[in-house]
């Protein structure tokens, strides 16, 4: 059986496919054969994509998680197959960082994860099968500045995953990551910024800014992160970790480097020095 066939018919859910990272994936998981369910709180606002149903779903809620989840099983069945894509990101120093601006950031970003999975996870144990992709970033094991709670959400995304790959795989129940770089998306026009702003760190705020939007008009390829995503979900014997593109050397360097020479290089990377 090849990869390309492991997928065929394969009952998948791909969380936030209104645009960029999760419309990429979705399209290019139904091309390979996969019935793909696409969410979007709005399916109206959602253009539509060639092979996939798009269902309403809204990560934050869990009736709407529920509802939606139900609707897919009596459609066409147990999920498979689900990719945590839906999320967005906040940016401010952590000092200008409200905690309930933190707490709605973590609520999608993290509790949305673990919302979807609990409801689709059952399933997949009685089943014996299931393979659970979450989308990460490299901020999941490196600093970003200036954008502290965004990546303690993908640091916590990154060690329930791995927390959870140990305690479903004696079901034939995979849990893995998938880590992009700087990736060409519109995430930084679905960013939030923190409502505070302190003049004290406003010249690093938008050097950061500015290192961002640079990185994204340069970033990778959205289509690469769901090759990535497909190689994840297609392996006999997946990885733990999926770092994408620019994320790799990223991956390399943060396992290898001397301490003091990754901290230089971060600091250096986000025009702090």
């Amino acid at each position: 059986m090849t990869r390309s066939s492991a997928l065929t018919g394969k009952i998948t859910l791909i969380t936030g496919v209104s645009s960029g990272i999760g419309r990429e994936i979705a399209q290019l998981l139904a091309q390979r054969g996969a019935r793909v369910f696409g969410t979007a709180r709005n399916p109206k606002s959602a253009k539509p994509i060639p092979g996939v149903e798009i269902v309403r779903l809204d990560v934050t809620d869990d009736a709407s998680v529920s509802d939606a989840i139900q609707g897919i099983v009596q459609k066409a069945g147990p999920v498979e197959v689900l990719v945590n894509n839906a999320g967005y990101g906040l940016t401010g120093a952590l000092e200008e960082t409200a905690l309930q601006e933190a707490r709605d950031q973590f609520e999608t970003n993290f509790f949305g994860v673990v919302r979807v999975t609990n409801a689709v996870l059952a399933r997949m144990r009685q089943a014996g099968y299931g393979r659970i992709v979450n989308i990460s970033s490299v901020v999941g094991f490196i600093p970003a500045p200036f954008m502290g709670m965004y990546t303690a959400s993908k640091h916590a995304v990154e060690g329930y995953t791995e927390t959870l790959d140990h305690e479903v795989r004696q079901f034939g129940v995979r849990a893995v990551l998938v880590q992009p770089s700087y990736t060409k998306s519109n995430i930084n026009q679905n960013e939030k910024a923190a409502q505070t702003h302190l003049e004290a760190y406003a010249v690093h705020r938008q050097r950061m800014h500015e290192v961002v939007a640079k990185g994204i008009k340069q970033g990778d390829e959205p289509q690469i992160v769901a090759e990535a995503v497909w190689r994840a979900v297609t392996a006999k014997a997946p990885r733990l970790r999926y770092p994408v593109g620019k994320g790799v050397l990223l991956s390399r360097l943060r396992r290898f480097a001397p301490v003091a020479i990754f901290d230089r290089a971060i600091r250096k990377e986000s025009a702090l020095n």
